[in-house]
């Protein structure tokens, strides 16, 4: 009776204290807007492209879980300020406008930006954005900021017009309802890929700071700034990162992780969290 006891009471604590060490992933809400390939995009409910496949990488190599949302482009940064989603993950430029109301991780990939015209317009790297061209850009980009800051407000004509997602803006390029179509110049490549007998590149400007992407958290949210500033790091020294962009860009040079540090950016100043600490 009493070996019993005490074997009820030993197998009772055993149990307690296997629940007791048991520990749970935390999952990250990530947002991310699924028509901008070759970052983003989706295919029979599954999301693809070079940012889901190296945040799913990075959360393995972690050690959290991730659960994509799906939403437009405009509403990302709004639901990472209002705590909605915990990363902001697709084609995200880095700015000094974005910076004040949320962080980004150390950059990881640099981009041009381009001027996309239909293959028969007459068109070149200057006329294409002036002169009264009607130049579409996707709305709350950086790109439509660009327009505005440089050409617009330095008088030079050209009317711009928004769209929700860069396959709209594109496909009113090709029907005529606008001239040109400024774009990032990894995406315009796939949409020439798919368009070469009606669309061409018409000019290319590197702007200056230089434009990189990055991941976007929540304002003073240093601790997940760390965790994805050691991952994008690792990722990149294992080669993972590598394999990641070749299988969406295939030849493309691999720049260094991170990247150029644009001036002015909060969350780039030293210690860099989960990079300089």
């Amino acid at each position: 009776m009493y070996k019993a006891h005490t074997c009820s009471k030993f197998i009772l604590f055993l149990v307690l204290t296997s629940f007791s060490v048991v520990t749970f992933a935390q999952t990250y809400v990530v947002g991310i807007e699924p028509s901008f390939p070759p970052w983003a995009s989706v295919s029979e409910g599954e999301f693809k492209g070079i940012a889901p496949d190296a945040v799913r990488a990075i959360a393995e190599q972690q050690g959290f879980d991730v659960e994509f949302k799906s939403m437009s482009f405009p509403s990302l940064i709004p639901a990472l300020e209002a705590g909605k989603i915990d990363i902001l993950a697709t084609g995200l430029t880095v700015s000094k406008k974005r910076a004040e109301v949320i962080d980004f991780t150390i950059p990881w990939w640099h981009i041009n930006l381009v001027s996309l015209v239909k293959k028969d317009s007459g068109l070149n790297a200057i006329t294409a954005l002036c002169c009264g061209s009607d130049v579409g850009a996707q709305s709350g980009s950086t790109n439509n900021d660009w327009l505005t800051d440089n050409l617009v407000d330095n008088g030079i004509d050209i009317n711009i017009r928004t769209y929700p997602d860069d396959t709209t803006g594109v496909q009113d390029l090709q029907i005529g309802r606008i001239d040109a179509y400024f774009i990032d110049s990894d995406t315009a490549s796939l949409f020439i890929q798919k368009n070469s007998d009606s669309l061409r590149i018409a000019g290319v400007i590197n702007p200056h700071p230089v434009s990189v992407y990055a991941l976007g958290v929540k304002k003073g949210n240093d601790e997940l700034l760390e965790i994805l500033n050691k991952g994008e790091v690792e990722l990149y020294e294992s080669g993972e990162w590598a394999d990641i962009i070749h299988e969406y860009l295939p030849g493309v040079a691999v720049g260094d992780v991170p990247g150029v540090l644009p001036p002015g950016i909060s969350s780039y100043e030293e210690p860099i969290p989960g990079y300089s600490d």
